[in-house]
C-alpha cells in the first residue's frame, strides 16, 4: 500500500495564516498538520508515501526531508502549475508500484480508522473506497449516494434547503470525506500534466465505466479544517481529546487538559484553565489568566489575561 497527500493547495480559506506558511504546515497544537497525517500512515503500515507539495514547497520538503526521521519513505511530487486533486495524483504516477493507494486531502482531521478502510477496501474488491461521513447540514456539500451494500451510486450536486429534505427523506445523506483507497488503474485514461479533479472527473467516469466503487461510511469524528474557525475549533478538539492525539515527550500535562511544552515557566498566582496549551520557552507572569480554550505559541510571554484563542510564536502580552 502506498499513501498520496495532496498537499499544494494554497488555502486561501485560510488567509491571512497561509500568506507565509502552505496550510498542511500550520501547527495542529505543537506540530505541522502534515506530521500528524504522516505518523497516522505509519501507524497503519503505510510507510511509502508520495506527497503532492507547490504552495511554498520548499518549507514541506525541508522539514520533512526523505522521511527517515519520521520512520517513512517519502517522495515529492511537484506541481509547477496547479493540476486540482486528481492531477496532481496523476503527476505521481511515475513513482506507483501497482499497489492500492490510500489518498488523503491534506486538510481533513479524523480519528477515521485506515486499518478498517483498507480492509473494507480490499474485502469488497472496489476499484475505489471513498470515505463518506455525515454532517447535521447537507446544503453545503455534494452528496453520495450508495445502495444497501454500501456501493456508490450516483454523485448529487450540492442541494438547497427543499432538494435537501427530499434528499434525507431518501436516505441520502453521506458526503465525500476526502480519503480514498484507489486501484491506480483508474488513472489509465488520462493524461499526465493536465488539470483533473476527482469530484468532477474521475469519480462519475469510474461509475460510466462499470467499475466497483464502494463507500466506506465514517461516523466518528471529522472536520474540514479549510477556515480559520475550523482550523481553531480542531486545535480545541484535540486538546478535549476528541481526536487521538500523540503528544510525545515534547509536551506535559501539567494537570488534565492543560499541556506544556519544554522549558515553560509558570509564576506563582497564574491561573490556567483547561483545556489549555503553552508552547515551549513560555513564561506565564503572575498575574496572567489564561482561559480555557486557549494556545499560546512557542517562545511567549503573558503576564496579564487573556481571552481563549491561538496567540502567535514569540507573543508578548504584559
Amino acid at each position: 500500500m502506498q499513501a498520496v497527500i495532496i498537499a499544494g493547495g494554497k488555502g486561501t480559506r485560510l488567509r491571512p495564516l497561509t500568506y507565509g506558511c502552505p496550510k498542511p504546515m500550520l501547527p495542529l497544537v505543537d506540530r505541522p498538520f502534515l506530521e500528524w497525517m504522516i505518523n497516522r500512515c505509519r501507524n497503519a503500515s503505510v510507510c511509502d508515501i508520495l506527497l503532492n507539495v507547490q504552495y511554498q514547497a520548499r518549507q514541506v520538503i525541508d522539514y520533512f526531508g526523505n522521511g527517515d526521521r519520521f520512520g517513512v519513505k517519502i517522495r515529492y511530487v511537484e506541481e509547477t502549475t496547479p493540476l486540482d486533486t486528481a492531477g496532481a495524483l496523476k503527476l505521481a504516477e511515475p513513482y506507483f508500484t501497482g499497489e492500492s493507494l490510500i489518498v488523503f486531502n491534506a486538510d481533513v482531521l479524523t480519528n477515521l480508522d485506515l486499518r478498517a478502510l483498507i480492509k473494507f477496501h480490499q474485502e469488497h474488491q472496489a476499484d475505489a473506497t471513498l470515505t463518506l461521513t455525515r454532517v447535521p447540514d447537507i446544503t453545503p456539500f455534494g452528496l453520495v449516494e450508495v445502495d444497501g451494500s454500501n456501493q456508490v451510486q450516483a454523485f448529487r450536486e450540492k442541494p438547497n434547503a427543499a432538494q435537501a429534505v427530499e434528499f434525507l427523506a431518501q436516505g441520502i445523506n453521506t458526503i465525500n470525506a476526502g480519503t480514498y483507497v484507489l486501484e491506480p488503474k483508474i488513472f489509465d485514461i488520462y493524461g499526465s500534466g493536465e488539470p483533473l479533479s476527482f469530484e468532477r472527473r474521475v469519480f462519475p467516469d469510474v461509475l460510466e465505466r462499470g467499475l466497483k466503487m464502494m463507500g466506506f461510511v465514517w461516523d466518528g469524528y471529522w472536520m474540514d479544517m479549510g477556515t480559520p474557525e475550523k482550523y481553531f475549533q480542531a486545535q480545541i478538539d484535540v486538546l478535549e481529546g476528541k481526536v487521538p492525539f500523540d503528544y510525545g515527550d515534547r509536551l506535559t500535562e501539567l494537570r488534565s487538559g492543560v499541556w506544556v511544552g519544554r522549558n515553560v515557566t509558570i509564576a506563582e498566582g497564574a491561573v490556567l484553565e483547561a483545556p489549555c496549551y503553552l508552547g515551549e520557552n513560555v513564561a506565564i507572569g503572575s498575574k496572567a489568566h489564561v482561559a480555557a480554550q486557549t494556545l499560546v505559541g512557542a517562545n511567549s510571554s503573558v503576564n496579564r489575561a487573556i481571552a481563549s484563542g491561538i496567540y502567535a510564536a514569540g507573543s508578548l502580552l504584559i
